[in-house]
């Protein structure tokens, strides 16, 4: 799996376009993961739409987020400064339903913040993700077509949490909050060192 950082503050159009152009090019390429730090965004989905925002679009405008409807499964969720997003761009094997990959993707996740030094990660029973308790550290949401998957998932390093918070209920989840690895560990590992130990376990999916 080759790995490709894009950078920094990347409007969320741009990087749905370097998605789109791996999914394009798998067969030629290969398998790849593209990392990258997005521009303040809220994406929301065509199957929950914009039942869990707090906040009407012109608001958010006001605060210079953005807000997108996008493809991947799931509800609403944000994008931002510090936070370290991956999409990993995968030809599965035909044995490998999405749940499954979901579900190895999680385990790999899970593995990635035991070596960031956060030891009590898990998954929650009927919810996608790496939670601390009740609170989400790593928000999934994918999709897959002709078994290439799309789309990916999002770990807060020094995230701003009150953008979740302020703005929308996260991934329309009632009574459950969102951490970070700053709010976890008192400080936060670089978008370089993060992406490293990421790629090292996400090497092991399939």
């Amino acid at each position: 799996m080759r790995v490709k950082f894009l950078g920094t503050q990347i409007p969320y159009a741009e990087g749905m376009k370097a998605m789109r152009e791996a999914i394009d090019h798998i067969s030629s390429e290969g398998n790849q993961l593209l990392l990258l730090e997005h521009t303040d965004t809220i994406t929301v989905t065509r199957q929950h739409g914009i039942k869990s925002l707090l906040v009407s679009e012109a608001e958010l405008q006001q605060q210079e987020i953005t807000l997108v409807e996008t493809d991947r499964g799931g509800d609403a969720t944000f994008h931002g400064t510090g936070q370290l997003v991956g999409y990993p761009i995968l030809q599965l094997p035909v044995s490998m339903g999405v749940c499954d990959y979901v579900r190895r993707l999680e385990l790999a996740l899970i593995k990635a913040c035991e070596d960031f030094g956060v030891k009590n990660t898990h998954r929650k029973e009927g919810k996608t993700g790496v939670w601390v308790g009740d609170n989400k550290l790593i928000a999934i949401g994918v999709g897959i077509s002709r078994q290439v998957t799309k789309h990916g998932f999002a770990l807060n390093l020094t995230t701003h949490l009150e953008r979740f918070t302020a703005c929308m209920t996260p991934c329309g989840l009632l009574g459950y909050g969102v951490t970070s690895l700053e709010r976890e560990l008192g400080q936060s590992p670089s978008f370089e060192e993060a992406s490293k130990v990421l790629s090292w376990h996400l090497q092991q999916i399939c």
